[in-house]
């Protein structure tokens, strides 16, 4: 998934949406920086009830996998919230971090405690840089906005308040 998503963050960035592409490239691979912070922390060992289908190495909690999906799925459903595509994006990301968490409890390499949890954290990781890259925006179109003024007025004697954003 982070490496999906990378690129679908470079294809948004190439098509000139920046704010789309850093939204998605930094709530994917960051949640994953974040589940390898959370794995070594908690070090919880894999559930050992039954023969695992797959071989896994890392810590069972939380699950990788669980949180990297949910990562996923809240960028897109944040992403197409103001369209119409927004109640199939709520659906199909449903149905696709479902399927996500019962395989990986299907598989016997995680709890159900490790996939909610990956959930939780993913969702709250998404909303923090969603509400961090809008205060950037913002703040940003602010600041802008007073230079414009400043420059249009004749403004001081401070060089920065007339110099562009991207000269400095």
């Amino acid at each position: 998934v982070p490496v999906a998503a990378t690129g679908a963050a470079v294809a948004l960035w190439c098509r000139g949406s920046r704010r789309n592409a850093t939204l998605l490239a930094a709530a994917v691979v960051g949640s994953t920086l974040l589940n390898t912070a959370l794995k070594s922390v908690f070090q919880r060992s894999r559930p050992d009830f039954w023969e695992h289908l797959v071989t896994e190495n890392s810590y069972s909690f939380p699950s990788g996998h669980a949180m990297a999906s949910m990562a996923l799925a809240a960028v897109l459903v944040v992403l197409a919230w103001g369209t119409r595509w927004r109640w199939r994006a709520v659906v199909a990301g449903a149905v696709y971090v479902l399927a996500v968490g019962i395989s990986r409890m299907y598989l016997g390499v995680h709890y159900p405690s490790d996939v909610i949890a990956g959930w939780c954290e993913s969702v709250l990781w998404v909303a923090v840089v969603v509400v961090v890259l809008d205060r950037i925006v913002t703040n940003r179109i602010v600041t802008d906005r007073i230079e414009a003024w400043r420059h249009r007025r004749g403004g001081g004697t401070d060089r920065l308040a007339r110099t562009p954003r991207r000269e400095r």
